[in-house]
């Protein structure tokens, strides 16, 4: 890593595209190398399935056999007509006799025929002369093995001299079991004439590839079925199948001038074997295109590769190269030179960012020299800021100093309306002016009382109020001056307009959202639909519609403005009303809790608002 580091730039690009080109080269030689023997792996495990298919092909086909002669072999008719030295009586049966035979030929397709033979091996039940050729030539052929016959299948039975096709057969004794000992009579055996036309469509439906040859053959290397169909009955070259084991897969042999990879499977059942030959060249003549393709598409991708990096070095280490002498350039002398570079990819925004920091350290100097020539004008301004503040603290002293005149003159001339006046005004004033923007509930909800003594004693109890506030939210906290401004508006604009007595209501609690709503509603005069609509449109865009608002409505937008500005556009105030019946004002502020510090953001945002 340490030799790799102390390269510059250029030889690293070049390490790496070398690295990266020899790799793919490594890969392409690897990947030609192992093709043909992964084909020939895959082509033989195809095959060994294909043979393995045709296996329980055969093996089902053998067994819808054995299942004809158990048929036949079992039947009790049967037994009675071959176990009766009555001619009349076995001449009575033959209808029926000839009746089963039929129905269980008729049954399985690949049944030729099916012959009885008695235990003087005489014909009892044939359908064609064809079957007394195949009992002559089945005794001359296995003379001793017929002495005694056991459940077996049989191999060729062929005289061309006499026969016109190949018969293959299965032999299954019969005994009687019509008398009540346990010792069985053989009456004779049944002969099952089987065809094998049904395993040359196997065989063709399966075929590995066009040239490729499955057989099947006897115990004499005669040919059963093949998928070359002009090659069945023929004696296949048992030398081809010499030291070629069951279910090998490494043997290859010179077929028909070609090279061949042989499978070979016996089925012990019949004595035959299923051979597989197929030519090694066609085994990966499908993925021959492939494997050209990919060696194509390597030699190319390694082509581009080089030549890609050879452009991108270029590419790169010229540009970058420039950058470098123009740092080092401006690091030592300085002066106004910006970076010129002509291209558009991350090179060139680098050089762009370098202009433009040396545009903002150009500015931030001018700046500074800025800031230290009115230094002493920011001193000046600081102190008409600290005068400003002090002054500011005379105001209100001033004030309380009057309320309590005033309230000690009503107190003298006994007007206890002038007492509480005075006081709720203080109270008010005092609350208001208070350096903390954000309050306990409780707070604001005793700044409102204060109010709402004020107007009961101008309006002569014109309304009454109700407050009904959840004791779980009066510790939380919430702006200052929100609520005051929507009672003074229900107050002036909605029961003082009203002719007889309103009602003014106040409710405050938590939703299911953890959200606190309160909810100032009166019985007053309302508002007409386009004023509602106004209205409503103004607290939509936060600014005032372009045909105006009433001032209720300036008061309302600024208590909104003021709470999406500090909470969030999901809070703020919703209006109802309906013109001679009242309106109805909801405020949602979030959940606030006792201990909670607000930023100095918010607490900026949420500032003093008059109605």
């Amino acid at each position: 890593m340490r030799i790799i580091s102390r390269l510059n730039l250029k030889n690293q690009l070049l390490l790496l595209v070398g690295i990266s080109t020899l790799m793919i080269f490594s890969l392409q030689i690897y990947y030609y190398s192992k093709f043909y023997s992964l084909a020939e792996d895959k082509e033989n495990v195809h095959t060994s399935r294909i043979i393995r298919q045709v296996e329980e092909n055969i093996i089902s086909f053998t067994q819808d056999i054995k299942d004809a002669a158990l048929a036949s072999s079992y039947n009790t008719v049967i037994h009675d007509y071959m176990g009766s030295d009555d001619p009349i009586y076995r001449l009575k049966l033959n209808k029926n006799v000839l009746e089963i035979i039929s129905g269980i030929k008729s049954s399985n397709k690949n049944i030729e025929s099916i012959i009885l033979v008695d235990k003087e091996r005489n014909i009892v039940g044939a359908s064609s002369p064809f079957d007394y050729l195949i009992l002559g030539e089945l005794e001359k052929k296995y003379h001793p093995d017929m002495r005694y016959p056991e459940s077996q299948f049989f191999g060729k039975i062929y005289n061309p001299e006499k026969m016109e096709k190949l018969a293959y057969i299965y032999v299954h004794p019969v005994f009687s079991s019509l008398n009540e000992t346990n010792d069985f009579t053989e009456l004779g055996m049944v002969i099952v004439v089987y065809k094998t036309e049904i395993l040359d469509r196997i065989l063709t439906d399966i075929k590995a590839t066009p040239s490729s040859l499955l057989l099947i053959l006897d115990s004499e290397d005669n040919v059963v079925s093949a998928d070359e169909r002009f090659m069945k009955g023929s004696l296949f070259d048992s030398e081809i199948l010499k030291g070629i084991e069951s279910n090998n897969k490494d043997r290859q042999i010179l077929f028909r001038g070609k090279l061949n990879h042989v499978q070979a499977k016996d089925i012990e059942l019949l004595n035959w074997k299923i051979v597989s030959l197929i030519p090694v060249n066609e085994m990966t003549d499908e993925l021959r295109l492939v494997r050209n393709i990919g060696f194509i598409m390597g030699t190319v991708m390694t082509l581009l590769i080089l030549i890609m990096g050879l452009i991108f070095i270029r590419s790169v280490t010229i540009p970058f190269g420039r950058i470098v002498r123009f740092v080092n350039f401006i690091g030592n002398h300085g002066g106004k030179q910006r970076l010129q570079l002509p291209i558009k990819n991350e090179i060139g925004i680098l050089s762009v960012e370098i202009n433009k920091m040396l545009d903002k350290l150009d500015e931030t100097n001018e700046k500074f020299i800025q800031a230290k020539t009115s230094l002493y004008q920011m001193e000046i301004a600081k102190k008409q800021a600290e005068l400003s503040f002090l002054q500011s603290q005379i105001n209100p002293h001033f004030l309380y100093n009057t309320l309590e005149c005033i309230r000690s003159i009503g107190l003298a001339h006994g007007v206890m309306e002038i007492v509480e006046i005075s006081t709720s005004m203080a109270k008010i004033f005092r609350y208001s002016i208070k350096e903390d923007n954000f309050v306990r509930i409780r707070n604001e909800l005793d700044c409102i009382q204060d109010y709402v003594r004020i107007m009961s004693i101008r309006y002569m109890d014109k309304f009454s109020v109700t407050i009904s506030i959840d004791e779980d939210i009066l510790d939380m906290r919430m702006p200052k001056m929100i609520l005051q401004p929507i009672v003074e508006n229900a107050i002036y604009h909605g029961l003082e307009r009203k002719n007889g007595k309103g009602i003014l209501t106040i409710t405050g609690l938590v939703t299911a959202d953890q959200t606190v709503r309160f909810d100032i509603s009166d019985s007053g005069k309302g508002m007409k639909v386009e004023e509602l609509e106004n209205l409503r449109q103004s607290l939509r865009a936060a600014v005032p519609t372009e045909g105006g608002i009433a001032s209720r409505g300036l008061g309302l937008l600024n208590i909104h403005q003021r709470i999406r500005l500090a909470f969030g556009e999901q809070y703020g105030i919703e209006i109802n009303s309906i013109d001679n019946e009242g309106t109805q004002v909801i405020l949602h502020i979030p959940l606030l809790s006792n201990r909670m510090e607000v930023s100095s953001e918010s607490s900026t945002l949420c500032s003093e608002t008059n109605p």
